[in-house]
């Protein structure tokens, strides 16, 4: 009888700590308050750079690029709402482009498929360039490679006496190809594309290895296969800067280990409505851009 008092005894004694300690505990939880919440992220988007050229110079597109010197470019009317047109050795560049993103709700991230990492890529755009084109010819835009005379994605205009026909000319290097030297030409003349708005669009897509070139929306250069199959992701190295309007060693100071040659020129025109996809766009969906001059 005096066992089963003690045990009982001692089981009051354990039950009254453990109320103790609970009443404690709760006593000293502070309640839960307001807490600031992370921002939600943005919806994903293909269209990575945007330049509308409507009296500014501001990237509309998720890289959000910022320039970082206009030389001799003014604005005029465009396709759609203002054009950037370029005088004697104008050009715009672009060349602190940093890996981490700002959005507008203040969401931040460093998106895998930057500029220099793009894998498929469309590139499009309206010009109205002046013909024919003589005396040199006109750089359009470059993404720079700083150790060699070419960037890794160079567009331009070649000399052609040829009145209201545009020469283009497309240099792409990549660092990514699984074989090979990575370094590819193409080229194709495109007659009444010069004194009058035209819209460019250029495609690879990384599954396939096939490039378009679009002329309006219609294919001059129609699945042309890189690298004979196997040209892959395309990777952009020794990055130094993005230039429109003209080649990245005409710049000042040049973007790359070359200077400026005399036989090129920044190109004598406007452009307006450049884009920047991470996906090779199909042949509806540039003539989407066409026929909404986008």
């Amino acid at each position: 009888m005096m066992l089963s008092n003690i045990k009982t005894k001692n089981a009051l004694v354990f039950l009254a700590l453990g109320l103790s300690v609970l009443s404690c505990q709760k006593l000293d939880r502070p309640e839960l308050g307001e807490f600031e919440r992370d921002p939600e992220p943005p919806p994903y988007t293909e269209l990575k750079t945007q330049f509308t050229f409507d009296e500014t110079d501001a990237d509309a597109g998720e890289n959000k690029l910022e320039v970082t010197e206009a030389k001799n470019v003014t604005y005029i009317d465009g396709v759609n709402g203002k054009a950037a047109k370029f005088g004697d050795g104008g050009y715009l560049l672009y060349k602190a482009i940093g890996d981490t993103v700002t959005y507008p709700n203040n969401f931040k991230a460093t998106p895998a498929d930057t500029l220099t990492n793009l894998g498929s890529f469309t590139l499009a755009f309206w010009m109205n360039g002046v013909g024919p084109v003589v005396g040199g010819a006109q750089g359009l835009f470059s993404i720079s490679h700083k150790t060699e005379f070419w960037g890794n994605l160079d567009l331009f205009l070649e000399n052609l006496d040829g009145g209201d026909t545009a020469f283009l000319k497309v240099h792409m290097f990549n660092s990514g190809v699984a074989s090979g030297n990575g370094e590819e030409w193409n080229e194709f003349k495109i007659p009444g594309a010069l004194n009058k708005w035209t819209h460019i669009a250029l495609t690879y897509d990384e599954k396939t290895s096939k490039f378009n070139m679009y002329a309006d929306g219609v294919a001059v250069i129609a699945d042309k296969v890189l690298g004979g199959g196997n040209y892959g992701k395309v990777k952009f190295s020794n990055f130094n800067g993005m230039v429109v309007g003209t080649y990245q060693f005409q710049t000042t100071p040049t973007l790359t280990n070359h200077g400026p040659e005399s036989w090129a020129k920044s190109f004598n025109g406007a452009i307006d409505q450049l884009r920047i996809y991470n996906l090779a766009l199909s042949a509806d969906q540039v003539n989407s851009l066409v026929t909404g001059n986008n």
